[in-house]
């Protein structure tokens, strides 16, 4: 039995980051693919979860490029053999790790304490 396979996608942006994310988040969606989780750890990176069908990551090659978000070369490479794949899973999990460039100060958030 083979290893289940995913894509893990990184990109960077000079853009705002709520305008950006959304921009991300609707391109994942036009694709066909869906968002299964959300993290946000600070104002300079956001990791994105998501699910897509085998037969539309050529799709969302196309939207994420569309959105003017910088993919590393690694992350189009990927998006490039998935999308010419024969795998048998039919879902492809995935991660897209997206890094802002800023001059903005760190946002900080309050992390609860444990108990103990």
């Amino acid at each position: 039995m083979s290893e289940r396979q995913f894509l893990q996608l990184d990109g960077f942006t000079k853009a705002e980051r709520i305008t950006m994310t959304d921009r991300v988040s609707q391109a994942i969606n036009q694709a066909g693919a869906w968002i299964t989780d959300f993290h946000q750890y600070s104002n300079v990176l956001i990791c994105i979860n998501f699910e897509v069908s085998i037969a539309d990551v050529g799709k969302l090659s196309e939207s994420l490029q569309e959105t003017g978000l910088h993919l590393s070369q690694e992350s189009l490479e990927q998006l490039m053999a998935f999308s010419e794949s024969t795998l048998k899973q039919k879902e492809l999990p995935g991660t897209l790790q997206i890094t802002f460039i800023h001059n903005e100060p760190d946002m900080l958030r309050d992390i609860p304490a444990v108990p103990g």
